[in-house]
């Protein structure tokens, strides 16, 4: 089943059911279409798309496609709409397909001239989703799995791109190192409680087609029972490394790429590949000396490695990030400096520069992305996986701009744990939140993060 441009309404429903044939404009002469379910068989003359628009334009609720060889067949083909693609093509109207055998039955029962009636039953959107895995070394006695809910864990998940758009989602399941990789089409706005299999590693991760792709840190697993959520593509999009996306140092050798574009998911990275209107830009400075310049997100690769001194020496590793053609609301555009000191690792180890981390969480932000102008803001700043402790992280600050940093205050913070947390006061006019957050350790490893328009305000 394909959903149409306009979906039907939620909710069960009797429509009466006629047939059409092969569903070419000649077969609608004298039927009464309006409001029904129309049933047609496939053709090799008259494609999917035409049968679709001509029931259409018939009025038609409803299209069924009978298949003509085993199986089911797919309703609405990749090639006219290929979900990986940027852009929806969805079908005029609803379209599903019945096999041969049931197709059949059906066309036989409308064709004996007996009024035919479908109960239909709409969900236009997925709310609630099931993963569910049971992994076993041999085959049990009993293959059959019946998880009982306290198998199983609850994540409320939340898509918070800034407009409607095509999206695609991964959640796989991990078994001896290795999964699928079978991602499913997704809305890019949107709420979902999914019940997920407890105590087994998933691969989660979800792309705006051609736009942005929000890849994790690690792969998560979750205990039976629980209740966590888990959000893609929402504010505080920035600069925001993971273990599976940051620079590493090998002998004298630098590789490495700086996404730009992580969401408020925890530990989320974000790449742009395939966006065509972004700008990324990465430069390595060694004092006020450019070391290497990238008009990309990418400081060196095993084509073109970045080869550094053998000494110990202090670096400032500089990421410039802009929407510039990319259609977005929030992130307008971000400038996130590094400093860190770095010299040559032993023969035949790696090690991975000490970058200081930035996450952002603000309270109470809505669907649209917007807080209220008095809401609280509060900064995690951190060190990756391998790197310093993140309790030596002691010296915060944050700076807040109402008016894209054209004037500037200084945030009083609350220091708990890992946490910083400032009240806003904006004005009463003010739309957007710009921020400004600097972070230092013990072992003088910095940043300084600048979000123009970070978030919204309602």
């Amino acid at each position: 089943m394909r959903r149409g441009r306009v979906p039907l309404a939620q909710g069960t429903r009797a429509y009466d059911a006629v047939y059409a044939a092969d569903g070419d404009a000649a077969a609608y002469a004298g039927l009464d279409a309006r409001g029904k379910v129309v049933v047609v068989r496939r053709s090799d003359t008259v494609g999917r798309a035409e049968q679709a628009t001509t029931a259409a334009a018939a009025g038609a609720a409803l299209l069924l496609v009978v298949h003509d060889g085993y199986g089911r067949l797919d309703p609405w083909d990749w090639d006219l709409d290929n979900p990986y693609s940027p852009t929806d093509n969805p079908p005029p109207l609803t379209v599903a397909s019945l096999t041969a055998d049931e197709g059949d039955e059906l066309i036989s029962q409308i064709e004996g001239g007996r009024r035919t009636a479908l109960t239909v039953t709409s969900q236009p959107t997925t709310d609630y989703l099931y993963d569910i895995v049971w992994n076993q070394s041999g085959i049990p006695a009993d293959p059959t799995y019946r998880p009982q809910p306290r198998d199983l864990a609850r994540v409320d998940v939340s898509f918070r791109n800034d407009r409607p758009a095509k999206a695609m989602e991964t959640r796989a399941a991990v078994w001896h190192g290795d999964y699928s990789f079978p991602p499913l089409p997704t809305p890019a706005q949107g709420e979902r409680t999914d019940w997920v299999s407890a105590g087994a590693d998933w691969y989660e991760e979800a792309v705006v087609n051609r736009e942005l792709q929000i890849q994790p840190d690690t792969y998560r697993r979750y205990r039976a029972g629980s209740a966590s959520r888990l959000e893609y593509f929402g504010p505080v999009q920035r600069p925001r490394l993971n273990s599976q996306w940051r620079p590493v140092r090998t002998g004298d050798t630098l590789l490495g790429v700086v996404p730009g574009w992580g969401d408020s998911g925890v530990g989320h990275a974000g790449t742009t590949f395939g966006n065509a209107d972004v700008s990324n830009k990465v430069t390595l400075y060694r004092g006020d000396t450019v070391v290497r310049a990238s008009d990309t997100d990418t400081i060196g690769s095993p084509r073109f490695p970045l080869v550094l001194p053998a000494e110990e020496l202090r670096y400032r590793l500089v990421s410039v990030n802009s929407r510039a053609g990319w259609k977005h609301t929030y992130s307008t555009s971000t400038r996130t400096e590094w400093g860190f000191t770095s010299g040559r690792t032993a023969d035949g180890t790696s090690e991975y520069p000490p970058l200081v981390q930035l996450d952002y969480a603000v309270a109470d932000l809505d669907a649209a992305g917007r807080a209220g102008h008095h809401a609280d803001l509060t900064v995690t700043p951190s060190h990756l996986a391998g790197g310093p402790d993140s309790g030596t992280i002691r010296e915060v600050s944050v700076d807040i701009s109402y008016d894209d940093g054209a004037t500037w205050h200084r945030a009083v913070l609350r220091h708990t744990g890992h946490d910083w947390t400032t009240r806003l006061n904006a004005p009463a006019d003010a739309r957007f939140v710009t921020v400004r957050t600097s972070a230092a350790d013990t072992q003088d490893n910095s940043v300084t993060q600048s979000i123009t328009r970070a978030f919204g305000l309602k």
